[in-house]
């Protein structure tokens, strides 16, 4: 049975969830420009209600982005530094993955619905994910991406489709064919459905030492490329 710390600092929420001896639990605060002083006090605190310690757990997981520079930041720089000290490996979760994750469990959404999680991402951009729930889980239909406004078009097709996050604000500026089932901006990842993908991609072993445990910003290689 996996034991495993999630933690999620991408938006202006945090969360830390954990699962241990089949018993799962989460704590999920609204705390924005907040993270730095309250992430790990939370992680201790969950850890502390168990009983246990880092040491006691198999693996690490992690929303890697993309999401806020500082908050990604924070949330890597905990996580590297708690599984370097314990010589555990880290799980690293696609914040628009969690997003899609977390709302489609909520729903109680439908195999072969259509998730199109998106994060404002300044700078006149949004983060763009696109996710099928098959067997449970949101799995990738595409790259996450760092788009235009304008470059992005969704078609309503046969499936059902469900738009999550801020980047939905952007909606007149979409192209947008047929009616979407609901579109809800309201919405932060969560670590608990970072702890749900993070379990299952260390059962299939897709994990990494604690050094390589990176945030995935998608402007600095949109930048990159370009130039």
């Amino acid at each position: 049975m996996t034991s495993l710390l999630a933690i999620e600092a991408s938006t202006e929420a945090c969360s830390v969830a954990l699962i241990y001896n089949g018993k799962e639990s989460e704590d999920f605060r609204l705390l924005p420009r907040a993270h730095t002083r309250y992430l790990l006090p939370m992680v201790d605190q969950i850890l502390s209600d168990y009983g246990i310690g880092v040491a006691d757990l198999d693996a690490i997981g992690f929303s890697a982005g993309p999401g806020s520079f500082t908050g990604l930041r924070v949330c890597a720089g905990l996580v590297q530094g708690l599984a370097f000290a314990a010589d555990k490996p880290v799980v690293a979760v696609s914040t628009l993955q969690a997003i899609a994750q977390g709302e489609a469990d909520r729903l109680g959404l439908a195999e072969g619905n259509v998730l199109l999680p998106s994060l404002d991402a300044r700078m006149d951009e949004v983060y763009w994910g696109e996710y099928c729930y098959r067997n449970g889980i949101a799995e990738p239909l595409t790259a996450d991406s760092l788009r235009s406004p304008e470059s992005i078009s969704v078609i309503a097709g046969e499936n059902s489709v469900y738009g999550f996050g801020n980047g939905w604000n952007y909606i007149s500026r979409f192209t947008v064919d047929g009616a979407l089932n609901s579109i809800d901006i309201d919405v932060y990842p969560r670590a608990q459905a970072v702890l749900k993908l993070a379990t299952l991609a260390f059962q299939r072993g897709e994990y990494v030492t604690a050094e390589l445990a990176q945030p995935v910003y998608l402007r600095d290689s949109v930048a990159w490329q370009k130039s």
